[in-house]
């Protein structure tokens, strides 16, 4: 137990009169709690917070606990219901104002809402506490209110950005989409660039307040990585059709609450993922429909290795919204991250089935398939995806690279290097295309000057990646130039030193300059690192033998 639970620990039990027996009771539930929150695991920190309540059910810390828990495995209802208990204990508690005040809000009770955040705001940060206030005026019927506080948001950039796009969202709400354009466009920070729906709100007010080649460019903007999404090209076929496009991201009070909590979720890094992860909860329990919050908590839970939560997130998302498709390839992930491969696969295939004109889901379920030791399935799946692109573009060089991939993995070396070759016409230097048709080429014993060419090319591109400074002491090491070969190799051990191939390249460099004792070193080390059973056999007898005798053995028999 570390020594912040143990101090929490002693201080729930010492506020507790009971036995001896009901004292172990609470503290298993409290430290079974504690090691599932360690692990992210949601569900059994709510449970045994929740078991630990029923010894304690006046204890802030285990309130406090127990309601976050609720919050992060998506039960905001029964975090509310401990949030009432905390504010009974402690009226200024802001983080249980917080989720009293969002469950108001989902019951439509706004001016409840408003009197906890009078009570509760003087732990909240500035920006949440105004954001907050100024939906729920808004709710309530105050519109003026609402745009002078979000105008009064200043002091730094942050708060500028946050003001200039919560009050457009109100203006183009209440119908004043040429005002609320402008805002976006002309704040004192420059566009608004929050996050993807600021750029979704920027497009739709260009089109609505008339300015449709400024809207036009922005979409192509966010469609330019050619790979697609289908809310911004629905919306740009509307625009360029001469269709009409409204505002349509918030329409209530509540809606613009949910917003400020899937704002500040998107804004925040790894670091604050159990934060973001409270915010993405609210605002998917006020505004469940909003699909955006729905993705970021389930993207939360699978990074976080809960993949049963995850799931569940993804599922949120209905089969009408424009981020379907976005929810069925995270759902696909987060069953390939839990082992479930072909599950994943099902998903992908069915997806690619239902949008056969999709490029981008042809790809990725072609990909898939690649993964899944499926060469043959995955260079079709390809095949599929580059007859939807027209002409090629520099940024479809992937595609063609893993279809190389496919055709390697697969065999056939001849479709596999046009592939690869077509790639670096798309992209030139691109290193990971370099490298795996450099290391390729030393692998058939083919073009080794042309190789090294591609391989140091790679390198200048990624010092710091071992694979690719393996690539360059393996090319060396092939054309025999052994003393060349050492520091190169060397480098890819400092770089990647658990990979088992690449410590098993260095022990045979070390050997073929003479190095024959740190040679078997490294291949030992090799084989701690639990390569292949076949590289497992080969490494074995490299100790046993030496590699001139392997070399030998295996020249013997493919005679």
């Amino acid at each position: 137990m570390s020594f912040r639970s143990a101090i929490i620990l002693a201080s729930v039990l010492a506020t507790c009169g009971m036995s001896s027996v009901q004292a172990r009771s609470l503290s298993g539930s409290y430290l079974a709690a504690t090691q599932a929150e360690l692990h992210d695991d949601h569900e059994q920190a709510a449970m045994y917070y929740t078991r630990a309540l029923g010894y304690d059910a006046e204890n802030p810390g285990l309130l406090q606990r127990a309601m976050q828990a609720q919050v992060s495995r998506g039960d905001v209802a029964v975090a509310a219901s401990i949030a009432d208990r905390l504010l009974a204990l402690d009226a200024e508690n802001q983080f249980a104002a917080l989720v009293a005040m969002t469950n108001d809000v989902q019951r439509g009770d706004p001016a409840r809402a408003l009197a906890r955040l009078d009570q509760g705001e003087q732990g909240m940060t500035p920006l949440l506490a105004e954001l907050i206030r100024g939906w729920l005026m808004l709710e309530l019927g105050d519109r003026t209110a609402a745009l002078d506080i979000f105008d009064a948001l200043s002091g730094n950039e942050t708060y500028e950005v946050f003001g200039a796009f919560h009050a457009a969202l109100a203006l183009a709400m209440d119908g004043q989409v040429a005002e609320a354009s402008q805002r976006l466009e002309q704040s004192d920070v420059g566009p608004v660039r929050l996050n993807r729906r600021s750029t979704l709100a920027r497009v739709q007010l260009l089109a609505a307040s008339g300015q449709d080649d400024a809207a036009l460019e922005l979409a192509d903007s966010v469609l330019a990585t050619g790979f697609g999404d289908q809310t911004f090209e629905a919306l740009r076929d509307r625009i360029a059709n001469g269709d009409e496009v409204t505002f349509n991201l918030v329409k209530s009070g509540g809606d613009g609450l949910a917003e400020v909590f899937f704002d500040l979720a998107s804004v925040l890094g790894e670091e604050g993922a159990d934060v973001a992860l409270v915010y993405g909860r609210l605002a998917a329990h006020v505004q469940p429909d909003l699909a955006e919050a729905q993705l970021l908590v389930a993207e939360i839970l699978n990074n976080q290795g809960q993949f049963a939560l995850a799931t569940q997130a993804f599922d949120a998302v209905s089969d009408q919204s424009p981020q379907f498709i976005e929810a069925e390839l995270g759902r696909a992930q987060a069953l390939g991250d839990d082992g479930r491969d072909d599950d994943a696969i099902t998903v992908l295939a069915e997806l690619a089935a239902d949008h056969p004109d999709t490029m981008r889901l042809q790809y990725l379920y072609g990909d898939a398939l690649r993964r899944a030791e499926q060469p043959e399935n995955a260079v079709a799946a390809f095949d599929a995806a580059i007859a939807l692109l027209g002409e090629p573009t520099t940024q479809h060089w992937l595609i063609y690279y893993q279809r190389g991939v496919a055709y390697h993995d697969g065999g056939d070396w001849t479709r596999a290097e046009a592939d690869f070759r077509y790639a670096l016409q798309l992209q030139p230097e691109n290193a990971l295309v370099l490298n795996y048709l450099g290391y390729s080429l030393v692998e058939e014993r083919r073009n080794l000057d042309e190789a090294l060419d591609m391989i140091r090319r790679a390198v200048e591109r990624r010092p710091y990646d071992g694979y690719i400074a393996d690539s360059l002491g393996w090319v060396l090491y092939r054309m025999e130039r052994f003393d060349e070969a050492v520091e190169p190799m060397e480098r890819a051990v400092e770089l990647s030193p658990v990979d088992p191939l690449i410590n098993d390249h260095l022990g045979d460099v070390y050997w073929a300059v003479g190095r024959e004792r740190e040679a078997e070193f490294q291949w030992k080390r090799a084989l701690s690192f639990d390569p292949s059973p076949e590289e497992k056999d080969r490494i074995r007898r490299k100790i046993e033998v030496g590699l001139d005798a392997v070399l030998s053995e295996e020249a013997a028999t493919a005679q």
